[in-house]
C-alpha cells in the first residue's frame, strides 16, 4: 500500500513538475501597437480550435500577390457573437477589410485579428479590441 501511494505521488508531483504548454496572452504574441486595416480577399476560414484562423490574399508594396494569416478568437467566443462558419464562409471569394495587429516575432503577414468587414459590409468582431476603436470610424 505505501509503494502504491508513494509512486502515485511521484507521478503527481513529476507531472507538476514539467513543463506545461501554456496558452499565451495577446501581448506576448502580438504587438497592441502596430496595427493596422488589412485588405484583400478571403480565400479560407479554419474554423478549429483553440483559436479560429483566417486567411487573405493581400498585394504587396512590389504588387505581389502575399497570404496573410489572422489568428481569431476561440470557436465559442466567435459563435457567441455570430461570427459562425456560414457567416464567415460567405465572403470567402470576396474583398473583406481586416484590422490586425502584427506578431511580434517579425513573421510577415501573420497578424491577431480584432474586426472584419465582410463583402456584404457587415462588421464581425473577431478577437480582442486592444485599440478601442469598435464602434468608430469604419468599424460600426
Amino acid at each position: 500500500m505505501n509503494v502504491t501511494v508513494g509512486i502515485v505521488f511521484c507521478l503527481v508531483i513529476g507531472l507538476a513538475s514539467s513543463p506545461a504548454s501554456a496558452h499565451h496572452a495577446f501581448a506576448a504574441e502580438f504587438d497592441a501597437t502596430n496595427c493596422s486595416d488589412v485588405t484583400g480577399v478571403l480565400t479560407k476560414v479554419n474554423y478549429e480550435n483553440p483559436h479560429a484562423y483566417i486567411f487573405v490574399d493581400v498585394k504587396s508594396a512590389g504588387g505581389q500577390v502575399e497570404e496573410a494569416t489572422f489568428q481569431l478568437s476561440s470557436t465559442s467566443n466567435l459563435r457567441r457573437g455570430g461570427a459562425t462558419p456560414a457567416v464567415l464562409n460567405a465572403s470567402v471569394g470576396k474583398e473583406v477589410l481586416v484590422r490586425g495587429c502584427a506578431s511580434r516575432n517579425g513573421e510577415r503577414n501573420r497578424y491577431a485579428a480584432s474586426f472584419i468587414k465582410l463583402a456584404d459590409g457587415t462588421v464581425q468582431r473577431l478577437g480582442q479590441d486592444v485599440e478601442g476603436i469598435f464602434g468608430t470610424k469604419i468599424w460600426r
